[in-house]
C-alpha cells in the first residue's frame, strides 16, 4: 500500500491510499480529526477496512504445499 497525508489546515488530515504497488486498482481517501500522529494511528484501521471491504479484488494468497512425506520429528 502507498499512502500520502495532507494537512488540511483546519485541524484535520486527509489520508489517500492506493494499492497499485500490489497490482490492485483501488484508491481510498478519508479524513481524520487531528494531525499526522492521529492519521498514522488510524492508517492501519483504514487499510484493514479497505482490504476487507474490497477483498474480491485482491489476489488470493497461494497456499504452500506440505512437504512430501509428511511431518517428521
Amino acid at each position: 500500500m502507498i499512502y500520502e497525508l495532507f494537512d488540511n489546515q483546519d485541524g484535520t488530515t486527509t489520508i489517500k491510499a492506493n494499492f497499485t504497488d500490489e497490482g490492485v486498482d483501488l484508491y481510498g481517501e478519508t479524513t481524520v480529526r487531528g494531525g499526522e500522529t492521529e492519521a498514522l494511528r488510524y492508517l492501519p484501521v483504514f487499510e484493514a477496512d479497505l482490504r476487507r471491504n474490497f477483498a474480491d479484488i485482491f489476489p488470493i494468497p497461494e497456499m504452500l504445499a506440505p512437504p512430501e512425506g509428511g511431518v517428521t520429528e
